[in-house]
Parts: C-alpha cells; structure tokens; sequence
C-alpha cells in the first residue's frame, strides 16, 4: 500500500481526484497519509474524504513527519517546480497536475531531479487515455490519411473553473492563461498524434496586468510534414474539435464523446467510427484487466493505475518528464514570439492602443 500525500487541496483534487483516490484506497492500492496546504480549511474539507490523513503546512513537515512513496502534486503551476524537488528530496515518486511546470527550465531541472533520485516522474494529462486520440495517432502513424496533412484544432468557451484564488490570472504564478491551461492539453493531444512541435506564428490578447483569454498559435510538425492551426479561447465558445485533413482521408475528432471519431474520403460521406483502444484498469503484474474508458473521469482513474504501475512494475507512464516538457517548450516558444491578437471589432484607436499595452511590449 502506497502512503500519499496531496500537496495543494484545492478544486482540481476535489472535483478531478478524489473519486479514483477513494477507489484505489478501498482497494488497498494506497493511502491518503498526508494533506499539504496553507489554507487549513481546504484541508479540513478533504479530509471528510481521507479521515486517517494528517494536515500540514507545507511540504517539509510532512515529510519530516512520515515517510510518504508518493505525492500529487496540485498546487498553484509556479509552485511545482519547488513542491517536486521536495518531494524527490525526500525519496518520494511524483506525479503532478498539468502543467508540469511553467517553463523549460524548471521542467529540465524536475526531469533531472527524478532521474537523480531514481523516481517516477508522471504528469496529469489524462487526454492521453482518450479511446479516438489514440486511434487516430495509430491511424497517422501507419500513414493511412495520405500526405502533407493540415490541421485545425479550436477549444473554447466561458471560463467556469471554481478557482479558490486569483493564482490562474496572474502569470507569475500560473505561467499563463489559456495557452498554459487548455493549450496544456490541446499541444499534448497534438504531440500524441503528430510528435514534437515548432512554431510558425503565435498571437494573444493578454495585456501587461494580466493573462491571455484568446489565443491563436500556427504550428509546423516536421517529423510527420504537417501543418496546422489551434485557436483557444476562455471567453468564446467556439466550433471545439480537431480536424485532420489528408490526401486519402480526412478525421474529425470532438471534445465530448471520447470513444467516436469520423471519418471520409476528401470530399466524401462522413462515416461514425467507435474506437476500441483500452487500457489495464487493475494493478495486477501478469495479464491485467484492460477497458476502453467512456468518459473523463474514467481517464483519469486510469492514469492513476498507470502511474502506479510504472511504481510497482516499471511500466512507462501515460505522460513522463520527456513528454510534457515538448509541450511546455512548446508554450514557451509560443510566449516568446507572441504578438497582439487582432481585434478586428475594435475601433483603430483601441486596437492601436491594444498594441501599445501588449505583455510582450514591454519585454
């Protein structure tokens, strides 16, 4: 049984974790032996769920307290750079929210970390599980939708997370806005499919007092000789999916239903596709269950057996320090050579001053 601390207690282990917590404990897989947060009555609202857990302050007292095998990570982006490295200080594994950290540095220096302590490294990208993402990268691995593929990728709508602070709308603590939290996973989803990224142009409306809620990144995948566009949105609800447009087939991929995918000649019939990708759902060594998740939660309890079995048996997990430091190298490139979004509704007094006031002005 693996003792687990959470450091950060706030929505995302609420409303993300606590359900596949509750039934790797009731398994005897783990147990919740420590709640890491300076705000005491977060923790005391997760502790209803983990009674025999104790509360601390910070990351140090808890493992001064007892030894712990493996910590979530769940606080504020700017904070898991320092929550890792304590975490592989004192001998434990980790596996963290997305995203992993806010820039290439720190996630080269976490990768390194675990490597040095010889620990598991996983990070929180449960897309990785979705049964048509899967199966579309198996499809455009074996070169089946032709060549020269093109993409468009758009994910938006009003933001509606139950934050406990202002921490995701200020850059020095989240590392961004939308790019860094729905762009966290659209850029991982495209990675799964298409490999490592590079960016050919890249615009935002953040100003300097805040983060982007709109963004629009044109990116190359040169491993696969693919082209395409992400268009992300906090504030609009756009036409959300992916669109892969091929020589010899095109894929329409959308964000709800996980376990169907479309299908067509260039020009042709659409026709429904239900993928069948599954994934061991059980901790056993030898011939494990295996299932085809059905909706998100089912993804991410199955990252927590993945991520546990990577500790157990040496399997790889879903996302490692490799991956997900693509993706933040990824936005990073992205923040660098941002330039002010066009607002083409605005009067040519406000889009010239939308320029003027742009974060990366006064860089």
């Amino acid at each position: 049984m693996l003792k687990l601390a959470i450091i950060g207690c706030g929505a995302a282990v609420e409303d993300l974790h606590v359900p596949p917590l509750l039934k790797l404990a009731r398994s005897g897989a783990l147990r919740v032996t420590a709640l890491v947060d300076n705000n005491p009555a977060r923790s005391a609202k997760l502790r209803r769920e983990f009674p025999a857990a104790r509360f601390f302050g910070s990351p140090d007292e808890a493992y001064s307290a007892d030894p712990v095998d493996l910590t979530l990570i769940a606080s504020p982006p700017g904070l898991h750079i320092k929550h890792g490295l304590a975490a592989f200080g004192s001998g434990s594994h980790v596996f963290t929210e997305k995203p992993m950290v806010t820039n290439v540095n720190d996630a080269d220096c976490l990768t390194a970390a675990a490597n040095q302590a010889q620990r598991v490294l996983a990070v929180g990208l449960p897309r990785r599980f979705f049964p048509h993402v899967a199966e579309v990268a198996a499809l455009v691995a074996r070169g089946e939708l032709g060549d020269a593929l093109t993409f468009t990728y758009r994910e938006g709508g009003p933001y509606d997370w139950p934050v406990a602070s202002d921490a995701p709308f200020r850059r020095e603590i989240s590392g961004g806005g939308v790019l860094m939290d729905k762009g966290v996973h659209a850029l991982d989803t495209l990675d799964q499919i298409f490999g490592a990224a590079e960016i050919i142009r890249s615009d935002d409306d953040s100003l300097r007092s805040g983060v982007e809620s709109n963004a629009r990144v044109e990116l190359r995948y040169p491993q696969r000789n693919v082209r395409g566009m992400l268009q992300l949105s906090w504030d609009q609800v756009l036409n959300n999916g992916l669109w892969i447009y091929g020589s010899r087939a095109e894929i329409s991929l959308g964000l709800d239903d996980i376990g169907v995918y479309r299908r067509r000649a260039p020009g042709g019939e659409w026709r429904e596709i239900r993928a069948t990708a599954s994934w061991p759902a059980t901790l056993a060594a030898a011939n494990p269950k295996r299932v085809i998740p059905d909706g998100y939660y089912d993804c991410i309890f199955l990252q927590w057996v993945s991520v546990i079995r990577e500790i157990e048996h040496g399997e790889a997990p879903a996302v490692d320090g490799l991956k997900a430091t693509r993706v933040i190298r990824t936005i990073e490139a992205a923040y660098q050579n941002s330039k002010p979004l066009d607002l083409p509704w605005l009067s040519a007094p406000e889009r010239t001053a939308l320029k003027a006031n742009h974060w990366r002005a006064a860089i």
